[in-house]
């Protein structure tokens, strides 16, 4: 099989394909002025047949994440992020799981949520991107180590998840914790962004050997495959980095979550490049994740960050809360608690405290995401620490709490019914569907305890989940991309993106929940601003819009 081919491979096993209606390869229909739209072919396959408990299962993975000996520092505690990718073509996807300290793992999904381990590097690393990053089709592994650029594993494009190669991207020096790959220019080539943890280089007194950038980087693809750069901000305490589209305007921004009372960093895309925005009132003190989405199904977009507020007065918070009081007030708009952002006519509005969820203790990832297919995103948070500086009074230096989830409708309710308050410490998360039945599964990866699976198993309402596939570009995938789903005047938009959460990457396709619909209307915009229209598209399906025209 090419490697074109895997990203359009029906993620079902073999036996089930025999079971299922054949491809159906129709073109989009084009409305509207045709300088604008773009020819596409669309595939689709009906979705498994999930089970129905009303609740998650979890199952432990073979991958633990931990620092090196029994150290309990506050930058171990921090632990390392997920990445979901069909890295191998087989139809089912499989996951990446960094390590501070021995094997870096990739999880080979076998079927019927079974996974086999397959040590591939060993190191510290800390954030993790499943992108194409040479444009061949096939998936690669980009992780971040913290004190130097990233480093990227080359899928070596033969179906086997060994041999992957290591390697540097031309042009790519930047200190490097957090990333976001995008199609920032339209253009139909992949650009990154990097930001820098500098309290951490500062410790490890690593700043001036690396002699690379540190702050946040923007790289721009060239032709020739090399990387220009500039330098957006000299510092950063970059935990989180996303690339949404903040103002509605069609382009791709960027969004630097910093922690340490750093203010967060936010650049506009603009006909002369990126320029530097403050367009929030409020935002959290020391941002540790973001994601972006449209929550409320109103076409714009509500950002979500997590900080460390507990849910409850807690006695175990008191060096955090008296470093908190001698902390620098850097300015006057952040505020040491989660943070729920929405637009409105008179700027971005905190909605954090009015919905609850502006308090879910020492948090790590925030995640949006349908897990009940009713046509709401709920949100689900991580949460923990360990650290000798910080908890040295508590059993281990750790810091034991429960996960969070919360069901979306109009706010968001705690729903602990549904089995995800879970006390592992985990710290990225990631959402995926990888039994391919409709439904979005849960990873996390913990920090010291075995990474976790966290099979959905609710029940009742459908979803779509799309594919894009941009052929002939280095962006096959294409990031940058989003797709609108339509029913009853209600519109769902969905993101294609490669950063979400802490230091972790989703894969490369949109969930949409949809309740009980049986048929919805897709607009897909593409990175270059065509637009692709489908029709009619039965729900339940596991869809591949790959676009024809031209690049």
């Amino acid at each position: 099989m090419t490697g074109l081919a895997s990203i359009v491979r029906w993620r079902r096993d073999p036996f089930r394909v025999l079971a299922m209606m054949a491809l159906l390869a129709i073109t989009a229909a084009a409305c509207g002025s045709a300088a604008s739209t773009i020819a596409a072919d669309v595939s689709s396959t009906p979705h498994a047949t999930g089970v129905c408990t009303g609740d998650f299962v979890a199952h432990d993975l073979p991958h633990l994440t931990s620092g090196p000996g029994n150290t309990a520092s506050t930058f171990d505690g921090t632990g390392a992020g997920v990445g979901v990718a069909d890295l191998d073509a087989d139809g089912d996807l499989d996951l990446v799981l960094p390590n501070l300290s021995g094997d870096s793992n990739i999880l080979e999904n076998t079927g019927e949520l079974s996974f086999v381990a397959r040590p591939f590097q060993v190191g510290r690393f800390r954030g993790v991107a499943t992108v194409d990053t040479d444009g061949d089709g096939w998936t690669d592994v980009v992780l971040t180590t913290g004190i130097g650029p990233p480093v990227v594993f080359t899928n070596p494009g033969t179906g086997e998840l060994d041999g992957f190669e290591r390697t540097r991207l031309d042009g790519v020096d930047a200190a490097t914790y957090s990333m976001a790959w995008s199609d920032l220019g339209g253009d139909g080539d992949l650009d990154l962004v990097t930001g820098s943890y500098n309290a951490e280089l500062t410790l490890l007194r690593n700043s001036p050997v690396l002699g690379s950038n540190t702050g946040v980087v923007l790289h721009e693809r060239q032709d020739d495959d090399t990387f220009r750069v500039d330098r957006l901000a000299e510092s950063a305490q970059a935990l989180a980095l996303i690339t949404p589209d903040l103002n509605g305007d069609g382009r791709t921004d960027i969004m630097v979550g910093n922690d340490l009372a750093t203010p967060d960093q936010i650049w506009l895309a603009t006909d002369d490049g990126f320029e530097r925005s403050e367009p929030f009132t409020t935002t959290s003190y020391s941002t540790m994740s973001l994601d972006a989405a449209d929550i409320d199904n109103d076409g714009t977009t509500e950002i979500f960050s997590t900080d460390m507020k507990p849910a409850a007065p807690d006695d175990r918070y008191r060096e955090v809360e008296a470093d908190l009081a001698a902390a620098p007030v850097v300015d006057d708009i952040q505020t040491p608690e989660n943070v729920l952002l929405s637009a409105s006519d008179d700027g971005w509005e905190n909605m954090a405290p009015g919905f609850g969820v502006d308090a879910t203790g020492w948090s790590w990832s925030g995640l949006f995401g349908d897990l009940d297919n009713d046509g709401a995103q709920d949100l689900y948070v991580a949460t923990g620490m360990r650290s000798d500086q910080l908890f040295d009074f508590l059993p281990d230096a750790r810091l034991v709490e429960e996960n969070r989830a919360f069901r979306g409708g109009s706010g968001f309710s705690p729903i602990p019914e549904w089995g995800l308050d879970d006390p592992a410490g985990g710290r990225g998360v990631a959402f995926a569907d990888l039994d391919a039945d409709g439904d979005l599964d849960v990873v996390v990866n913990n920090l010291d305890e075995p990474s976790r699976l966290f099979e959905n198993r609710l029940c009742g309402g459908v979803s779509l989940t799309v594919a894009l596939v941009w052929q002939g570009t280095g962006n096959p995938t294409a990031l940058g991309s989003t797709i609108d789903a339509t029913v009853d005047d209600v519109t769902r938009r969905r993101a294609i993106t490669s950063s979400r959460g802490y230091l972790s990457s989703d894969p490369s396709e949109a969930h949409v929940g949809l309740g009980s619909v049986t048929t919805v209307d897709l607009t897909i915009t593409w990175p270059d601003g065509r637009v692709t229209t489908i029709d009619d598209q039965p729900t339940a399906h596991h869809v591949v819009v790959t676009r024809t025209g031209e690049k």
